[in-house]
Order: C-alpha cells, then sequence, then structure tokens
C-alpha cells in the first residue's frame, strides 16, 4: 500500500469516527432537550411543567438532597418551595450544612416572630459562627420549612464541624454544664484569648488567625483533660467538637485538602447516623429528611473530589433498604451570588459566571440547552441507560449524571443579603 493510499484510508476513517461521534452526541443533546422542563417558585410553591416532572419522584422519597451552589437568593426559595412540597408528606427533618451544636439554636430563632432580631443579636455576640443561615434568604426559608411543618415544626439537624468563629459559642455552652473550678478557669482564660484572637483577625482579616485555629495545642489538650476529670459528657461532647473542628481546618491550612475534606465527609456522616439511628430504634422505621447542603456534599457514590460524602450515605441507606432517595443539584448560570471578603467584613456581591469558567465547561451541554426565559430541570435519569452509546461524555459530567437525578439551572442568579 502506497504512502498517498495510506493517508487517504486513515483520512476516511477518521472521517466515519467524527461522524459518528457527531451522530452520537446529537443523540446525548436530543435526550437531554428531551427531558428538560420549566421550573420555577410561585407564592412559595413548586410551579412550571417541571415542577410536574419532579413531584412524582418527591412522593416517592425517603431522602431529598439539595446540593446547592451557595450565595445565590433564588436557591432557599427553592428550598423553602421543597418543605411546602415535603412537608405534608411526613417530611419533619431538615440536615444543614452547619454544626450540631449551631443548629438547635437555628432552629429556636426560626420558630420566633422575633427570630430575625434574635439572629442579628446572636450576630453581634458570636460573630463568624453561623454559616449561610445569617443571610436574609436563607433564615426565611428555616422560617418557611418551620410553618411548613407545623404545628409541630421541622427539626433542624445540624452535622458539620463548628465553623471558624464557634470557640467562643462553645465555649459559653460549656460554662452553662458547670465544670469544676480548675476547668472553668481554663475555659474562661480561653474565652478571654478568644476576644483577642478575633480583634487580631478582624485586622488581619484572614480565619487562620482564630482561636479554633491559632490556638496552642498545649492549653486545649489541659483544657480537654480537665474536662475529663471536671466536666460532665455534655462538656465533653462539646470540646470535642472544638477539637474535631480544629483538625479539619488545621488540615485544610496545610493544604492536605483530600485528608480535610475526607475527615470532614466522615464527621458529617457519623453526626448524621447518631440522631437518626436514636430515632429510627424509638418509632422503628427510618424518618424522612431532607438535606441541604454544598454541590460537593449531595452526590451519590464519588464526587468530582474523589470522595463518598452524606449524599452517597442516605442514597445507599435507601437503596439497602428498599427506599428511595432523590438527589437534586442547583445552581446559577450567571449573575451573581454573595462572597466572604474576610474576618470582620460583611460579604460582598461577586460575580459568577460557569460559562466563562474553564473548570464548570463539562456543564455547557446544560447552560447550552436551558429553557429560554426560565429556570430549567432536567431529568437526568434518563441519560444513563444509553450513556455508552453518546460517544465521549466529559467524566465530570457523566459523575453529575450518576450522582443527581435532576438539575436544576437558575440562568440569573442574585446575590444573598447578609441579615443586618
Amino acid at each position: 500500500m502506497t504512502f498517498c493510499r495510506r493517508v487517504a484510508l486513515l483520512s476516511i476513517c477518521v472521517c466515519v469516527l467524527a461522524m459518528e461521534a457527531h451522530s452520537q452526541n446529537a443523540a446525548f443533546l436530543e435526550t437531554l432537550q428531551k427531558n428538560r422542563a420549566a421550573i420555577g417558585v410561585k407564592e412559595g410553591k413548586l410551579s412550571g411543567p417541571g415542577a410536574d416532572v419532579l413531584r412524582p419522584a418527591l412522593a416517592e422519597a425517603e431522602f431529598v438532597l439539595l446540593g446547592e451552589d451557595h450565595g445565590t437568593q433564588q436557591i432557599p426559595d427553592f428550598g423553602a418551595a421543597l418543605c411546602a412540597e415535603l412537608a405534608p408528606q411526613g417530611f419533619r427533618h431538615l440536615t444543614l450544612e452547619v454544626g450540631r451544636n449551631l443548629a438547635p439554636e437555628l432552629e429556636k430563632m426560626a420558630r420566633s416572630a422575633d427570630g430575625m432580631k434574635q439572629l442579628a443579636e446572636f450576630e453581634k455576640e458570636y460573630p463568624e459562627t453561623i454559616p449561610f443561615y445569617n443571610w436574609r434568604e436563607e433564615f426565611v426559608m428555616l422560617q418557611q420549612c418551620e410553618k411548613a411543618a407545623a404545628p409541630a415544626g421541622m427539626t433542624l439537624w445540624g452535622v458539620d464541624q463548628e465553623f471558624l468563629g464557634s470557640t467562643g459559642f462553645v465555649l459559653d455552652k460549656i460554662l452553662g454544664t458547670n465544670p469544676g473550678p480548675e476547668a472553668t478557669a481554663v475555659i474562661q482564660s480561653l474565652l478571654k484569648e478568644n476576644n483577642e484572637a478575633h480583634a487580631i483577625a478582624v485586622k488581619s482579616r484572614s480565619a487562620w488567625d482564630l482561636t479554633l485555629v491559632a490556638a496552642k495545642q498545649e492549653e486545649l489538650d489541659r483544657a480537654r483533660d480537665l474536662l475529663a476529670k471536671q466536666g460532665n459528657p455534655e462538656a465533653q461532647k462539646l470540646f470535642g467538637d472544638l477539637l474535631a473542628s480544629r483538625e479539619i481546618y488545621l488540615k485544610n491550612k496545610a493544604a492536605d485538602y483530600y485528608d480535610s475534606n475526607r475527615e470532614r465527609a466522615q464527621l458529617m456522616k457519623k453526626n448524621f447516623v447518631g440522631p437518626f439511628a436514636a430515632d429510627m430504634q424509638k418509632t422503628g422505621m427510618p424518618l424522612k429528611v431532607l438535606f441541604k447542603f454544598g454541590g460537593w456534599h449531595m452526590y451519590r457514590g464519588l464526587n468530582p473530589l474523589h470522595s463518598s460524602e452524606l449524599g452517597n450515605l442516605a442514597g445507599e441507606f435507601a437503596e439497602a433498604h428498599g427506599l428511595k432517595s432523590v438527589h437534586i443539584l442547583i445552581a446559577g448560570v450567571k449573575g451573581q451570588q454573595l462572597h466572604f471578603t474576610g474576618i470582620g467584613r460583611p460579604p460582598e456581591p461577586t460575580v459568577v459566571d460557569i460559562t466563562a469558567d474553564k473548570g464548570a465547561a463539562f456543564f455547557k451541554p446544560l447552560y447550552e440547552n436551558q429553557v429560554a426565559g426560565s429556570w430549567t430541570l432536567y431529568d437526568l435519569r434518563a441519560l444513563r441507560a444509553g450513556l455508552s452509546g453518546y460517544g465521549n461524555i466529559d467524566p465530570q459530567l457523566e459523575c453529575v449524571i450518576f450522582g443527581y437525578d435532576f438539575a436544576v439551572l437558575i440562568p440569573d442568579p442574585k446575590a444573598s443579603h447578609p441579615v443586618e
């Protein structure tokens, strides 16, 4: 065979393969477009054709998991609409990306007539203690979820590590347990250091200057040992929560991101399984639970960070018990979201544009095929069976297709507002 003939034959093969890949990608886009629908929130409830697609899945679910992009004001509107949909179906528990000691405080505030005022006062006393729910729209969502589940209300479970500024809040709770005199003196000394460290962090803007990270290990070890002798189990558990949170943040500060994230994921699972199993033992049946976390945490299977998170635990538990979990990813496309600007500074709106984000290029088929003039719901379940015939699918998009059942895109995200 001459060189020219070999080149010609190779060119023909390349063209055939390219045509086949193009055909397969066209089939993928056709399936994607057939399984999209407009969705929205109207008067606190899900609306549009997409709501009719979502409702049958919600009606069968034991767990509903909302994976979000933080700082977008329309997302808590969607979360509140989910509460309105799910509370009449027996959902009475909302699991959040906050510490387990903070969640009961948020629950009390959300159930109070002057809850927003209480939240603002808590923020002044314990700054950098509440993640996300010190934003107006997020807190309003909690209030609406409580109303949806009335008269008993919605029980809030926090399963995350304690937030970076939580030291003062947790130490005050420890003092409230009345530990022995030496333990009390050490905790009071740590509280004094905490106030001084916060003043330093405000000047530097760095979260690493806060006590939870900057404290000397020998001081913390002494407090832990004294509480083991002079404190009750509640005080010991509270201080243990601080130490576990510190370990996660120290690994993050040292750029041990994988280990930090894995340790955090395991903590979330442990903190969820405890109260969930205890309640199931009482009632003899699993609870129906709504989850609201950042998008990485709600994947079924491994997420793109190669971590199995709380979403996978819920999915596996449901599957093993013949139940259903519904995983919903929601994100804004091009607009603004609220962004952290430093310790002691109010968060500010920042531009978000996944169409210009190279790290989000795998999402291109979704953001390029939105329903015009509306939020878009994609039923990702319809893409799974035929995925092997669609040509080259980006591995991260494949991860989304199998990790989530639905994806909701908001074309014009707006930034949340901090509570003043």
